[in-house]
């Protein structure tokens, strides 16, 4: 069988040549959204971080207040609500509390790894065994 060869085109050009294409532009809502920081930034992460290095010396009280403030400037703060719900599940046995605060924060992350990890060993802590399979079907 014979194919017949087929002869490449050069790509075709969207300006004339010796014109610049001009820069790629954004939606200005878009431009807006990732220039804002959010709430409380860096003020937020420095919270959750020291509420991370008081529960590891198990103070969970003092913890437990700067995971409150961190949420209290950013409701929506992933790690914040992961973290206090696994400081509250094996620090305090909140499992409740606990498992309220997982649930928020995979409403707003579904997929973090950490967050779906914690909240199945929550479930498995609890004895709900086929719960905490299900996090990860």
């Amino acid at each position: 069988q014979h194919h017949p060869q087929q002869q490449q085109q050069p790509p075709q050009q969207a300006y004339a040549p010796g014109h610049q294409n001009p820069p790629a532009q954004r939606p200005p809502q878009v431009e807006r959204e990732r220039d804002v920081p959010p709430p409380g930034g860096k003020e937020v992460e420095d919270l959750c971080s020291e509420a991370d290095k008081y529960q590891q010396m198990r103070d969970y009280e003092r913890a437990e207040r700067c995971f409150r403030k961190a949420l209290a400037i950013h409701p929506k703060h992933s790690r914040s609500l992961c973290n206090y719900a696994y400081m509250l599940h094996v620090g305090k046995r909140d499992y409740a509390k606990s498992e309220e605060l997982y649930r928020r924060a995979l409403l707003l992350e579904p997929t973090r790894t950490a967050t779906l990890c914690n909240y199945a060993y929550l479930l498995h802590s609890d004895k709900r065994m086929g719960e905490a399979r299900e996090v990860f079907l």
